[in-house]
């Protein structure tokens, strides 16, 4: 790996750890109904505002060992871990498209997904602006990247949502949230990604409650969040759906 290159990765994590810093802000504040433009953010313990250069990701949750250096409570371990994520997810994204539209648009998207996670866990809800903000991303990456066509898109919006809001109208088995994530996203990843993507979020989800319950930490009956598992899965399917599903074609076309 050249210099340039390895510099861009560290770019990369850097930046999203960055701005998964500030995620951690909408995570905390939407759900609350906290304008998340105005004021600085503070300990929830003791009120207090955080000192900028208390507010380094990742290191200064190093730095203070995890507590807060006015009231020595302790600093949830999201707030670091959020930032990893956001540093992962923007490297994956330039190691796999580099110089291309297509690296910051899945920037964009993991801005979104990471929230809707988090807020998902917490709440079992997806707030509305999140969808738009999706469907905002899908449409400009129309402009900017040789993605999937205006059909393929529309497909993709449809092919899992439709089915989803079914089961959600007659069984409560999706909440409404999950249905409007998989057709804004379905509309940026277009038909193919969103097949995959619903898939790997269904083997996700079972997987972890199939563990949950062995753990006796959930019953059968207990709801758990599907957002967080649909998050995974569709950032997964925007970096790798495709090269994915073009090595499983590939097979049948060497038989």
């Amino acid at each position: 790996m050249q210099t340039i290159e390895i510099l861009m990765a560290v770019f990369s994590f850097v930046l999203g750890a960055v701005l998964a810093s500030f995620l951690n802000v909408c995570i905390y504040r939407i759900p609350k109904g906290i304008s998340v433009a105005k004021g600085r953010s503070v300990c929830p313990a003791c009120g207090c505002e955080i000192r900028a250069y208390d507010n380094i990701p990742l290191l200064s949750f190093v730095l203070l060992r995890g507590k807060c250096r006015d009231c020595n409570s302790p600093i949830s371990k999201r707030y670091p871990i959020v930032e990893a994520i956001g540093g992962a997810c923007f490297l994956l994204a330039w190691l796999r498209f580099g110089l291309d539209w297509q690296t910051p648009v899945m920037w964009a998207f993991a801005c979104v997904l990471i929230p809707v996670a988090f807020i998902d866990l917490d709440t079992q809800e997806i707030p509305d602006r999140f969808h738009i903000i999706l469907l905002a991303i899908g449409a400009l990456s129309l402009f900017l990247t040789d993605g999937p066509t205006i059909s393929q898109r529309l497909v993709g919006a449809a092919v899992i949502s439709v089915p989803m809001l079914v089961i959600a109208l007659f069984t409560g088995g999706f909440g409404m949230g999950d249905v409007k994530l998989m057709a804004a996203s379905g509309f940026l990843l277009g038909w193919q990604g969103t097949l995959f993507a619903g898939f790997l979020g269904c083997v996700l989800a079972a997987a972890i409650a199939g563990i949950l319950i062995a753990l006796k930490k959930k019953t059968r009956k207990d709801k758990i969040a599907f957002g967080p598992y649909l998050a995974i899965a569709l950032f997964a399917a925007g970096l790798y759906a495709q090269p994915i599903i073009n090595a499983y074609l590939s097979l049948f076309s060497l038989a």
